[in-house]
Order: C-alpha cells, then sequence, then structure tokens
C-alpha cells in the first residue's frame, strides 16, 4: 500500500547487506549496521528535500565525513589507570556514528564490545 515506504525499506536492507558483506565483521551484528545507514542516508539529500544536515553544512563550508563500515581502525579509548608505557590504541573496527555527538562507534573483537570515542 505505501510504495514509499516499501522503497526506503528495501534501500536500507539493500545498504546494509552490502556493508556486511563487504566487511569482515560478523553478520549477527546487522541490526547496528541499520542503525549506521540510517544515519547516513538521513543525511543525504533526495529529491523530496532539498535541505538535509548535508546540505546545510557544505553551505557554511563543511563536507559530511563518511567512513567505510567494518574497515580496521586503531582507536585510542578513554581510560583512567593509564601508565607511561603502556600502549595507547587498541585494534578494532569501525562501525557507525553516535548519535547525540560528533563522535564515532567501534567494535573490539577481542572483547566482543562496542565502545564509543569523540
Amino acid at each position: 500500500m505505501n510504495g514509499v515506504a516499501e522503497q526506503r525499506n528495501q534501500t536500507l536492507n539493500d545498504m546494509v547487506r552490502s556493508m556486511v558483506n563487504n566487511s569482515s565483521l560478523p553478520k549477527s551484528l546487522w541490526g547496528k549496521a541499520l542503525k549506521t545507514v540510517a544515519y547516513i542516508l538521513n543525511r543525504v539529500s533526495s529529491k523530496a528535500v532539498n535541505k538535509t544536515l548535508m546540505n546545510f553544512g557544505l553551505a557554511k563550508g563543511q563536507a559530511l565525513n563518511t567512513r567505510i563500515l567494518g574497515c580496521p581502525a586503531e582507536v585510542r579509548p578513554y581510560t583512567s589507570h593509564e601508565r607511561k608505557l603502556d600502549s595507547r590504541t587498541i585494534s578494532c573496527y569501525f562501525f557507525g556514528y553516535v548519535e547525540r555527538s560528533r563522535g564515532y562507534k567501534f567494535y573490539d573483537p577481542t572483547l566482543r564490545s562496542f565502545f564509543e570515542t569523540g
């Protein structure tokens, strides 16, 4: 009955399938990948709506900074008990954007957990 919503759901599913299959992340994380895809789609312009956050940023000289889901990253998470000669970064994978700030979400495969930076 609602062709627009069905097309949007198909687009979301196609993007999630593409992102998860082209990354080295487990397929069980598709739900969190869906949130990342929705975040990205809400920030790009469409035919129906010309003004989005991306267009507003481009008008101010700022571009939307996108990363590839599942790309390896060296991240320095906050730890309060750091010593002088300890390793400062951990190897993990980029997984998305923080909704309420300008940070990023990462997946640590050794602990099988997510954490945010920024």
